[in-house]
């Protein structure tokens, strides 16, 4: 039986195109508390690395909250996040109240370091996920590297002259 994992992906640029969804969110998510909302921000450029939770069945449970550096501060993210949930943790959630969607956020030691992984469309949604991610993250294994997230691009098309 598999068990519960962090993964860390890197990106190609702070700027890309697939990193940018994933800051978005985590705006959404921290803002819906108001400006006193603790933790880093995810505007510096040179910012492409991430961390996930995902469940023994490989379904995405929470993400960072933040975009970090380099695999090193992201894994000391993910660590912290691991070892302070269940002692030192605190649970907030908030609603988007414009599209009827529910999320949740974690601050370990003030810090935000989890947001869920994705609205949820009903309260009990919420509530099974946060429980199952305050379950998993203790016991998750957490990866040694972090793979690299390839942006294909297609190539220019061809001109055909006669």
């Amino acid at each position: 039986m598999g068990v519960p994992r962090i993964t860390f992906t890197r990106f190609s640029s702070a700027g890309s195109a697939k990193l940018a969804p994933w800051r978005e969110h985590r705006r959404r998510v921290i803002e819906r508390t108001g400006p006193t909302a603790t933790g880093p921000t995810t505007e510096s450029a040179d910012r492409s690395v991430v961390w996930q939770l995902l469940s023994a069945n490989n379904r995405e449970l929470a993400r960072s909250a933040d975009v970090y550096v380099d695999f090193i501060s992201a894994r000391a993210s993910a660590v912290h996040a691991a070892e302070g949930v269940a002692s030192r943790g605190t649970v907030t959630l908030v609603s988007d109240d414009q599209r009827g969607a529910y999320g949740w956020f974690v601050d370990v030691d003030q810090v935000t370091e989890i947001v869920c992984a994705r609205w949820y469309v009903a309260e009990r949604e919420r509530r099974h996920a946060v429980e199952l991610t305050l379950a998993s993250l203790p016991l998750a294994r957490i990866a040694d590297g972090a793979r690299q997230h390839v942006e294909w691009q297609l190539p220019a098309p061809r001109v055909a002259s006669r």
